[in-house]
């Protein structure tokens, strides 16, 4: 369905599975099988991220709007984060209906759907690339979060951002379409183009994904990460030791969650290894299961950089409790999801 995965959900139901490695377990090798994780415990993943992402990031709205308001850097950014994880997570229930059957929300649902995916996705990448550095910048540089310069420089930002998610997701957008297969079904993928120009399409989609939206964001990440360790075994910071365990945490979870997709993407596209060339579907498997991994990453990124600050946590839990409520509007409203890594967490 979407060019940012190697094959299409429909191609499942026309792959030649006859020539098998006997030497792997059968049930690995069944395309019955494959179809049925696919069509059945897939779309069960999807509908509870959706629901949790939602339900999460709707939170994490009205406490920003509510009580937090936009006044400093990493506000902003979890703004943005909260939006395209939404606009990636809306498309999840059309997705998981796509894999079960067919496409049945016709073609202009079929547009908004992509778009949706892709502008999400590539978003949350960039703004997730973006609160690193920010967190980075202001531990190892003294920048001020609150700054009215910076607030406009990270709007400014965000905006380019949007420019840029926007610009990299319109070919797909343009290029999708819903079609009537053979079987009676319906499609929503890439149509316009020819088997083999559609194919060739695909994998300069692939490497687009794999070289702007992971080679390049992790290399950010990781890198800013270990600076922020560095600086932070160096200097007196109170509570050092979490705050070190939290950094590892969340470079961790990054990269458990999108390595293997990625990695996995690569092999099928190039088909190194003999046994997967023999018995393909096992890595069909691994894709979805490493696909539902990375996708869980994405939808509850935001509520783990959010609620790693002490004052969303109290947000959080006085929003339950009207008592509570004039102690949380007095707070105050300058503090910073990085000033509560450095003192509070």
């Amino acid at each position: 369905m979407w060019t940012t995965e190697p094959y299409d959900y429909d191609f499942i139901s026309s792959t030649d599975y006859t020539d098998v490695n006997t030497d792997l377990p059968i049930s690995f090798c069944e395309k019955e099988d494959l179809q049925s994780f696919s069509s059945f415990y897939v779309p069960i993943v999807f509908y509870i991220l959706f629901f949790f992402s939602i339900t999460g990031n709707m939170l994490i709205l009205i406490i920003l709007v509510k009580w937090e308001k936009f006044n400093t850097v990493t506000n902003i950014f979890i703004l943005n984060l909260v939006i395209s994880d939404v606009l990636f997570s809306v498309t999840l229930p059309f997705t998981a209906v796509y894999i079960s059957s067919s496409w049945i929300f016709g073609n202009l649902m079929c547009k908004m759907t992509t778009a949706f995916y892709f502008s999400g996705f590539q978003s949350f990448v960039i703004f997730l690339t973006l609160m690193t550095v920010d967190q980075y910048l202001m531990i190892l540089h003294s920048w001020s979060s609150t700054s009215r310069s910076r607030i406009q420089y990270a709007i400014n930002i965000s905006v380019i951002a949007w420019c840029l998610s926007i610009m990299f997701s319109l070919p797909d957008v343009i290029l999708s379409s819903t079609k009537e297969i053979d079987s009676g079904e319906t499609v929503c993928e890439i149509l316009t183009f020819e088997d083999d120009q559609k194919k060739w399409w695909i994998e300069i989609g692939h490497y687009k994904h794999f070289s702007l939206f992971f080679i390049v964001p992790i290399v950010i990440i990781v890198a800013c990460y270990i600076g922020i360790a560095l600086k932070l075994t160096t200097c007196n910071i109170r509570r050092k030791a979490k705050v070190l365990k939290l950094i590892f945490v969340i470079a961790f979870l990054f990269l458990l969650c999108w390595v293997p997709y990625n990695i996995t993407m690569i092999l099928m596209f190039q088909e190194t290894i003999e046994s997967f060339k023999n018995c393909y579907s096992i890595l069909h498997y691994l894709f979805y299961i490493f696909q539902m991994l990375l996708y869980f990453h994405c939808c509850t990124n935001p509520l783990l950089y959010t609620f790693l600050g002490t004052k969303f946590r109290r947000y959080f839990s006085c929003s339950f409790s009207r008592l509570c409520l004039p102690r949380v509007m007095s707070m105050e409203h300058d503090m910073s999801l990085r000033t509560s890594m450095l003192n509070a967490v």
